[in-house]
């Protein structure tokens, strides 16, 4: 008799969201960074460095705060 392993799949689906995801997210979130010209320079390293080294937190990060380019820097 065929039986579903119903762990097993919720875990490989969410595996499969994080996976594709991930990826999405932060392209989305350079994406935007790069939008934002009157962000400092040194910004919006920063922020693209936290994008791409703290995967999946640091594009949630970004979306979360949203730099504002009319705040003020420094």
């Amino acid at each position: 008799m065929f039986a579903v392993n119903v762990r097993f799949l919720v875990v490989q689906v969410l595996s499969l969201v994080l996976l594709v995801g991930w990826p999405v997210l932060s392209i989305l979130a350079l994406v935007g960074l790069r939008k934002r010209t009157k962000l400092h320079a040194t910004a919006r390293a920063l922020w693209a460095l936290m994008i791409v080294s703290v995967p999946i937190l640091g594009a949630i990060a970004y979306w979360i705060v949203r730099p504002d380019a009319s705040d003020p820097v420094g």
